[in-house]
């Protein structure tokens, strides 16, 4: 079911995200085991999550502008985010993939966003937490995975909001209202 999917990524990705994609899978289809959701999707989700990553910016906002909607000046300007965006056009438009599950755990990867699915948070959290990651707090995020989704969100979205900070890079407005909506439902 697989193996065409992860012959093109070994084609087409270096081997280092190559190795991350399929570390990306391997953890995908843990927490999905782990949480209840389909194992084999977040699999290929898993694989497929950075297939545009090392296309150039331009290529992948061609994806997009061609297929989804023009890019905003944050997107412009923070070029970190089009693979997320590319990716899932790409999956959608040119690998033919449906699942709409799929292709928003793919879109929303990087980011987030207000209202995630459960399936795309094991998605988010399946490439912040593989185990090829080796950051700061990795442990603390794992760890945090395992008891609460909603938990290990929050951490995660604060780290990427300060790492964004840090850098003076634009803050994508999806991280900023999935930090809201996920901080909603803890509370709530």
């Amino acid at each position: 079911m697989y193996e065409n999917y992860v012959e093109l990524i070994k084609n087409t990705l270096s081997d280092y995200r190559f190795n991350h994609s399929m570390c990306v899978a391997k953890r995908a289809k843990e927490l999905a085991k782990k949480h209840g959701a389909d194992e084999n999707k977040a699999y290929l989700a898993g694989i497929l999550h950075d297939i545009t990553k090392e296309m150039s910016v331009e290529k992948q906002s061609e994806l997009i502008e061609k297929y989804d909607r023009q890019l905003t000046y944050v997107e412009k300007g923070n070029p970190r985010v089009l693979h997320q965006m590319s990716g899932a056009v790409y999956a959608e438009h040119i690998l033919g993939i449906t699942d709409k599950e799929i292709i928003n755990g793919i879109r929303y990867h990087t980011t987030g966003r207000e209202n995630m699915t459960l399936f795309e948070m094991l998605i988010y959290l399946a490439d912040f937490t593989s185990e090829d990651r080796s950051y700061p707090d990795v442990d603390i995020m794992r760890e945090k995975t395992e008891e609460n989704l909603y938990s290990a969100m929050l951490y995660s979205l604060s780290y990427t909001i300060k790492s964004v900070a840090e850098e003076n890079r634009f803050l994508h407005p999806d991280t900023l209202n999935c930090y809201n909506y996920i901080l909603e439902k803890m509370k709530g």
